[in-house]
């Protein structure tokens, strides 16, 4: 726990994770803008530590092992509105928490995971529904207990989050491996549909109708 200039606490984790293909990651959260929330962003920091080798190793691909996650921050933000929201791009990669959000549901960890997530992928070219599909799938078919159920026709793969990730989890399971072809040339800009019938032999549109109709 370190003071920072302002006199406010910052928690920074520097950690050795096992088996990962980083080196290292250094995990930093700054509650210095919502003090009540220092012990929930301490708790923050030690979980995303524990499964950040393992979100890694789901969303692992050559590109990413040239040049891995090192750091990121985790800032809570009294200006935020919405619940939660990873920026990549940043120097250093940056999740953003709502603090109104989290002083009323310090038990939505998963939203976190589903964050950071996001830091990992460092997509360059992707489809809405898949980089959210593929977060949520990190989050609700590996970190949480309660799964999607299944979605209904009144929904479409191109919600994003749950209903994507419930549909790339059913295709997962059933051609091995497409979730690590999507992330791979979303990663390296070269994803297009048609992924999705080279992959099984059907449009996604198609994959869509099969899972309805099972």
């Amino acid at each position: 726990m370190l003071l920072n200039p302002m006199g406010l606490f910052v928690f920074v984790c520097i950690c050795q994770p096992r088996g990962t293909m980083a080196k290292s990651i250094r995990i930093k959260v700054d509650t210095s803008q919502a003090v009540d929330l220092k012990h929930f962003g301490s708790n923050v920091v030690s979980i995303l530590y524990d499964w950040f080798p393992y979100v890694e190793s789901l969303l692992r691909s050559p590109t990413y092992q040239e040049s891995p996650v090192t750091q990121f921050v985790i800032k809570f933000d009294p200006t935020y509105a919405g619940v939660a929201a990873a920026y990549p791009g940043k120097h250093p990669p940056l999740i953003r928490g709502s603090v109104n959000f989290y002083r009323k549901r310090k038990d939505d960890i998963g939203s976190m995971i589903h964050e950071m997530a996001h830091v990992i992928q460092k997509y360059k070219k992707c489809d809405f529904w898949i980089t959210e599909g593929i977060a949520d799938w990190v989050r609700y078919f590996h970190y949480e207990r309660n799964r999607p159920v299944r979605p209904g026709r009144t929904k479409s793969y191109r919600d994003g989050y749950a209903t994507s990730a419930y549909f790339l989890n059913w295709i997962e399971s059933r051609y091995k491996g497409i979730i690590y072809y999507l992330n791979k040339s979303c990663r390296e800009g070269t994803y297009t549909e048609n992924i999705f019938e080279r992959f099984t032999g059907y449009n996604v549109d198609q994959l869509w109708e099969i899972m309805q109709s099972i």
